[in-house]
């Protein structure tokens, strides 16, 4: 009720501002606010602009609401709309990283794609080494050197990881040669949409159990390349009738200055990170990587050098192992 109350109070103020631009402002939104006959009336006097009768419609009506209407902290309001502010700064921030994010992953995918197989190659001929050597070691009846078996545990972790993302970039790309490109484009604007209705971190507290099940849901999905589930939580998301963010939910001036207060640690959080990721070396060459496939030509000719050398070592220490 007291935004119906508020608009008719600027209306009031514009009348006798003989002001028709924030009048005719003011009854777009009149309408949407309240189904009430008296404020129809109030509406059609204005529209056809008899304002002396619109005028006393609107005093009589703000009177009788005043003796029913309880008074409400205009620090509320407030609160209200600086904390929606707040959430709009935090949305383009989480917009932003992930942006970059993507961008990241995509450009790791490419690499995958072009180099994968020449850098599982060397990790595999770095790990027979490690194990060669340690064996030599203990064939020889030499003193177990700690070190030897960390470089050894090191390199088959290494591999191991590597041959584990070089599968999971695998079944990615195998995803999307099987969608056509506007249904991927779809799938990201739709995931996009998505993610801003029901961000755990936009949320109002009350609802983040729900809405972190919700973004599990939403990145599964985006993950198996499943537009249609993500059109379905989608549509669920845009039926549901009661607000998610805590803007449109919080009545309660404390619990609104306390949600202000951990949305701004939240921004201030979400800066810092992201000056972190512009000084990371992977940001760095992807932000500034003028010919991706130039740079993955020079890859290629550097660890395919790599494999000469480490096939060279294999074969001068006569270990067994097929270089």
């Amino acid at each position: 009720m007291s935004k119906p109350i508020k608009r008719l109070e600027i209306i009031k103020n514009a009348i006798e501002l003989e002001d028709d631009e924030i009048i005719a402002s003011q009854i777009s939104h009149l309408k949407y606010d309240i189904d009430d006959p008296a404020i129809d009336a109030i509406i059609q006097a204005l529209e056809t602009r008899r304002y002396g009768e619109a005028m006393n419609a609107i005093v009589s009506w703000l009177q009788s609401q005043r003796t029913m209407t309880h008074w409400q902290d205009p620090r509320i309001a407030a609160s209200k709309l600086e904390l929606k502010a707040l959430e709009t700064q935090l949305q383009a921030l989480i917009d932003a990283r992930n942006a970059r994010l993507s961008r990241l992953d995509e450009f790791n995918d490419l690499y995958m794609q072009h180099l994968g197989h020449l850098m599982a190659e060397v990790l595999r001929l770095r790990k027979l080494l490690a194990e060669a050597s340690l064996r030599r070691q203990a064939e020889m009846n030499l003193h177990d050197d700690a070190s030897e078996r960390r470089a050894r545990d090191e390199a088959r972790e290494q591999y191991e990881t590597w041959r584990d993302q070089q599968q999971k970039a695998e079944k990615r790309r195998e995803r999307q040669e099987n969608m056509a490109q506007e249904d991927r484009q779809e799938l990201k604007r739709l995931w996009r949409q998505a993610s801003k209705l029901c961000h755990p971190d936009l949320v109002d507290d009350a609802l983040k159990a729900e809405a972190n099940e919700m973004m599990a849901q939403l990145n599964q999905a985006r993950q198996r390349g499943d537009l249609t589930a993500i059109r379905n939580l989608l549509a669920r998301l845009m039926r549901q009738h009661e607000p998610m963010m805590a803007s449109e939910r919080l009545n309660d001036l404390t619990l609104l200055l306390r949600k202000i207060s951990a949305t701004q640690q939240q921004i201030a959080s979400l800066q810092a990170e992201m000056l972190a990721l512009e000084k990371e070396k992977s940001w760095l060459l992807v932000s500034t990587l003028a010919d991706p496939q130039a740079y993955f030509r020079q890859q290629e000719k550097a660890l395919s050098n790599t494999i000469a050398t480490l096939r060279k070592r294999i074969i001068e220490s006569g270990l067994d192992e097929v270089a």
